[in-house]
């Protein structure tokens, strides 16, 4: 489990064997299933929109309903142009942090209400300001019902890994300018900051590495980017961003106010968090995006010695705007040049070294490429009931260390699907339902080969918009070994529950 062996934060790989499991038939079943999935859902999003494109303007000109339903955390889906490192499923203005600008309007027309959650800009009096900072302080417990391990870890559950402890998890501060879809050249940037336990969580290779105590309190910035936006090409223009920024694959976010639970599934957690490079958005129209962008690799600092690597993706929002799909491929070398050094404490997901190979210049880098599909649709059944199935699928053709004698280099890959349920009680109570299946093939993303099974039942409860609490249930179960609790137990049953005040 990464960060689960001394010397290893979270998200780190810890080095392992790559247990030869059974020659099973669910596990090439699953490969195989996923992948169709994956190439299934992206034929399909791609026949979709020509559709879309080709037919879809006769007879109908009308945009998506101006009241779309719920989205994670009870917040309202924002169209296909919301900012893609945002959650490409998309949320309010309000939740995403963008600055809305108001249309021309009436000296007697009322002013916009004020976003509760903004507690800060409100009290400056700075509601419509176009430079914002705002954010939030995220605590929470964790307790593990098989008892409190001896490495306080509970395996592969993130962010909230302390068995039996309280974490700040997050205080996090935002800076930020947002770029405005419209028919000028307009800049923009944006700066996070968080301080608390998640800082391993967002953790880049080569930034911070030696700074901050494992398992303690520590600093990152996730996003520290410039935009343009351009108006050109399409009504709503050309956006492109450069820096570090959020990667903008799957259902689910790193920022504690952008997920619907406290922990966060295998699908999120074993895929990057953060990219250092440029992305270009371009807004086909209010439903359609295409992105299209290059970095230096998951989750990494800048370093002359990288490699670029490629990302490609759309989104599209239907007519109605019950139904998103999002696709996004992202494809490069994603090993280290390098072989890291003795007691690194900190290993970006699926960056494998041992002993006979610390510090050796490493011959695969530039030849082996990890290819990284993502595809996940949501669609909104009522006002209130909102359903999400998102599959991945990750491979690399060759990583050292893997292999027999941790020299020989050999296959990773990892992939899987999860499901979720959102339901809208009442509006200051969301009720959530997520199952996942995980299937990592040689240890390479968890430190242990096997296939996993995760189930998590939680809430959010809103008593003001700026207040929230969400307790969970979480059972997560390994098929043929006993990763969990020291390397004793088959199975974890954890209680958890988070405490956010936005400000």
């Amino acid at each position: 489990m990464a960060g689960d062996a001394p010397g290893q934060s979270a998200r780190s790989t810890i080095v392992g064997r790559g247990l030869a499991l059974r020659a099973s038939t669910p596990a090439t079943l699953i490969r195989r299933v996923v992948l169709r999935f994956n190439l299934a859902g992206f034929a399909l999003l791609s026949l979709f929109l020509f559709s879309e494109l080709a037919w879809g303007q006769e007879g109908n000109t009308s945009r998506p309903s101006a009241n779309p339903p719920a989205a994670p955390g009870g917040t309202q889906p924002a169209p296909a142009a919301a900012d893609p490192t945002q959650n490409a499923a998309g949320t309010s203005s309000e939740s995403r942090g963008d600055t809305p600008t108001p249309a021309a309007a009436p000296e007697s027309s009322p002013s916009p209400s004020k976003d509760e959650t903004r507690l800060l800009m409100n009290w400056l009096n700075r509601p419509e300001s176009a430079v914002s900072i705002y954010g939030w302080i995220q605590n929470s417990y964790t307790g593990n019902t098989n008892g409190r391990p001896r490495n306080d870890s509970n395996f592969s559950v993130f962010p909230n890994r302390l068995a039996d402890s309280w974490q700040g998890n997050q205080y996090y501060v935002i800076v930020e300018n947002p770029v405005e879809q419209n028919d000028e050249v307009n800049l923009g940037f944006r700066i996070d900051t968080l301080f608390g336990n998640d800082w391993q969580f967002t953790k880049s290779y080569g930034f911070f590495d030696r700074a901050f105590i494992n398992g303690g309190l520590g600093v990152d910035m996730p996003e520290i980017y410039g935009e343009i936006h351009l108006p050109i090409l399409t009504e709503k223009g050309l956006d492109i961003r450069g820096g570090r920024f959020y990667d903008p694959t799957g259902f689910e976010n790193a920022q504690a106010v952008k997920r619907p639970l406290l922990s966060v599934p295998y699908c999120f957690n074993f895929t990057p968090f953060t990219l250092m490079g440029a992305l270009g958005t371009l807004h086909v129209d209010d439903r359609t995006n295409v992105y299209a962008g290059a970095f230096n690799g998951w989750d990494r600092w800048i370093d002359s010695h990288y490699r670029a690597s490629a990302i490609t993706g759309m989104t599209h929002t239907t007519k109605s705007g019950e139904t998103s799909f999002t696709s996004f491929l992202l494809t490069g070398p994603d090993q280290l040049p390098r072989f890291a050094p003795a007691n690194s404490p900190y290993l970006p997901t699926g960056v494998v070294t041992t002993p006979a190979l610390q510090g050796r210049v490493n011959p695969y880098y530039a030849g082996s490429f990890r290819t990284y599909l993502d595809n996940y649709v949501t669609h909104n059944w009522t006002d209130n009931f909102t359903e999400v199935a998102e599959v991945f699928f990750v491979h690399e053709p060759n990583v050292p260390g893997l292999g027999p004698g941790g020299t020989v280099a050999k296959e990773s890959a990892w992939y899987g699907f999860a499901h979720w349920y959102l339901y809208q009680v009442t509006p200051k109570v969301q009720c959530v339902w997520r199952a996942e299946i995980f299937r990592d093939q040689n240890g390479a993303a968890t430190g242990q080969a096997d296939n996993y099974y995760e189930m998590t039942l939680g809430a959010a409860i809103k008593p003001k918009p700026w207040l929230w609490i969400r307790p969970e249930a979480r059972f997560d179960r390994a098929q043929y070994t006993h990763p969990f609790n020291d390397g004793t137990r088959s199975s974890q049953l954890t209680l958890a529950f988070d405490i956010i005040v936005q400000f």
